[in-house]
């Protein structure tokens, strides 16, 4: 038989005018007939640099890619149709079997329950107060409704049905949209894992209107009034209400934290507590640090308040000389002055309120009022405050007439 001339190794020639490429690995045959000579050609050289990159725990089998994991169970399997994927979810699947959190069994019979037990436990880097809040929203709200459910069988018109449930039973829309958000996640990492095929949380849910109470801000002779009240405490809520520092921030400063020279303070920490209510030291509610100038006033009394002390002393201290506790402040000393000074609905978060009310009926920009909170962007101030600037809609309008007016 004569010699072929020009031929391409592992490409086959057919009869019909096709081409069959054929790759040897394994000791086997894997081939697959093309129409085009280049599409053939292409086939065959990914599949031949796919082999050569193919990691340990990753085999080449019935024109698929095989990933096999050793677990404490056995060895567990999959199946994927490109490469990166079988070696994506075999590094993933280390990780979650060096962390004691792989979950053996096919998706079908993973209950959400089963899955949410796996899920916390992956989430590390979460505080202690929203790990409870997420415990409570499961125990609360998802569990009881989803625990027993494949988590693959968990529809959209199922959460449809649970959001309807939820408001019938009278849980608030703030309650339901927080809960939906946890269901959401927890189902996005299930997807994210290849356990179900599509997240069932989308834009087609509708849920209950949420409608904001507007923030009550206290006027700058109440909150004098209120310092007052507080006796040995005044110079903290004279701080809270004209920083707009949250409490658990304020707490948490030291001494070294001050600049008296520029007049300012660094807002970076806050105490926080774990699921258990212990009481953690960790960062502020947004992660970012923010540098907060003072007023005159409040920097003086500061200044004679903490002249004695050390650089790492607390600012803010309680009876035996440590860090305030909250909670007995609150108790002790802030319900009854409000209660002193006749005042309804004021909670110490109203001392935040009424930091952005006055700045804002001073004309400070809004995004100045926004970085003095800590807000995460400026629409959340925007819509937690903007009906502060309602009432100066009329207002801005006679001006703007006016300088029309001139520039005529």
């Amino acid at each position: 038989m004569p010699r072929q001339v020009n031929r391409i190794p592992g490409i086959k020639p057919l009869t019909d005018g096709g081409y069959q490429a054929r790759v040897f690995h394994g000791g086997k045959e894997e081939s697959k007939t093309f129409r085009r000579l280049d599409d053939a050609q292409k086939w065959q050289r990914n599949l031949k640099q796919n082999l050569e990159r193919c990691p340990q725990g990753v085999i080449r089998s019935k024109r698929s890619w095989q990933a096999s994991l050793i677990t404490s169970s056995g060895v567990s399997q999959r199946s994927f149709v490109y490469l990166d994927d079988a070696t994506e979810w075999l590094n993933r699947a280390r990780v979650h079997v060096s962390m004691g959190t792989w979950l053996e069994g096919q998706e079908e019979n993973l209950t959400f329950s089963d899955f949410v037990g796996y899920w916390i436990k992956s989430k590390k880097g979460i505080g202690g107060k929203t790990l409870a809040t997420y415990n409570s929203q499961l125990n609360l709200h998802l569990l009881p409704f989803f625990g027993e459910e494949s988590i693959t069988s968990i529809s959209t018109k199922a959460v449809k049905l649970w959001v309807s449930r939820l408001s019938d039973i009278g849980v608030g829309a703030t309650t339901i949209k927080q809960a939906y958000r946890l269901l959401r996640q927890i189902l996005q990492a299930a997807t994210d894992e290849d356990r179900v095929i599509k997240n069932p949380c989308n834009s087609s849910v509708t849920l209950p209107k949420i409608v904001r109470k507007q923030k009550r801000g206290l006027t700058g002779s109440e909150l004098e009034q209120l310092a007052t009240s507080c006796g040995n405490y005044s110079t903290l809520i004279r701080f809270l209400g004209t920083t707009g520092v949250r409490v658990g921030e304020a707490l948490a400063l030291k001494v070294e934290d001050f600049d008296f020279v520029n007049g300012t303070v660094t807002v970076d920490k806050s105490w926080t507590t774990d699921s258990h209510g212990k009481k953690l030291m960790g960062a502020t509610k947004t992660k970012n640090s923010r540098l907060i100038p003072l007023t005159s006033a409040v920097l003086q009394q500061l200044t004679r308040t903490l002249e004695t002390k050390s650089l790492e002393d607390w600012v803010f201290t309680g009876l035996n000389g440590g860090c305030l506790d909250y909670g007995w402040f609150r108790r002790r000393i802030f319900v009854a002055a409000v209660k002193q000074c006749g005042f309804n609905n004021v909670q110490i978060h109203t001392l935040r309120h009424t930091c952005a009310s006055l700045l804002i009926s001073l004309n400070a920009p809004i995004t100045t009022v926004s970085y003095i909170l800590g807000h995460s962007s400026v629409k959340m101030t925007l819509d937690t405050y903007g009906h502060y600037y309602e009432d100066d809609t009329a207002e801005w309008m006679v001006n703007l007439g006016k300088f029309l007016t001139k520039s005529a």
